[in-house]
């Protein structure tokens, strides 16, 4: 394989809801890019239609020349190169071609935020496993690695431990009026 092909991806921070118009620029100009697009089911008041849309979004993977580093910031839609230790954030190539091929094989893969604090009270929604689309209350939280959540069920609850990674938070609880009358 070709030296060049190993080379790390950059990551670009587009404006809201122009990566396809991002992406365009980049072809015209022969910057090499990939924007992820998945097949998402969207509806409108009449119909329901499935679209193409970015995985990431407002991002959008670059591996420009030295040269066109700076024609980059210069397309229309693009804001800045995500940055870590001040320098450009870099993206392993095996790490674009691995997300490339999962979405070439019609893998269904859904961004969510693993950062989004649980706390108790929350309702998160259950992406994999048994309890795969419950929503879930959050009772305790252990460590980062797993939480212990009620499903109501049956008349009872079962307290279950599930991965942090299989939950998505779904709304906050609520916060109480603490004030005394």
């Amino acid at each position: 394989m070709d030296q060049d092909n190993l080379q790390p991806w950059k990551v670009i921070y587009c404006a809201s809801r122009q990566e396809k118009k991002v992406a365009v620029y980049f072809e015209q100009r022969q910057i090499e890019y990939y924007l992820p697009l998945v097949k998402t089911l969207k509806q409108w008041s009449d119909r329901k239609k499935w679209v193409d849309m970015p995985l990431f979004n407002a991002y959008i993977f670059v591996r420009p020349t030295d040269v066109q580093r700076d024609l980059v910031i210069q397309v229309p839609g693009v804001v800045k190169y995500i940055r870590y230790n001040s320098n450009d954030a870099l993206v392993k190539h095996d790490d674009v071609v691995l997300l490339q091929r999962l979405i070439e094989k019609g893998y269904q893969i859904q961004q969510h935020d693993l950062t989004a604090k649980l706390e108790p009270g929350d309702l998160a929604l259950v992406l994999d496993g048994p309890f795969k689309g419950q929503e879930v209350e959050v009772h305790h939280t252990e460590d980062e690695a797993f939480v212990i959540v009620s499903v109501e069920g049956l008349s009872s609850s079962y307290k279950v431990n599930l991965p942090r990674e299989v939950l998505k938070l779904n709304k906050k609880r609520k916060q109480r009026d603490k004030s005394l009358w």
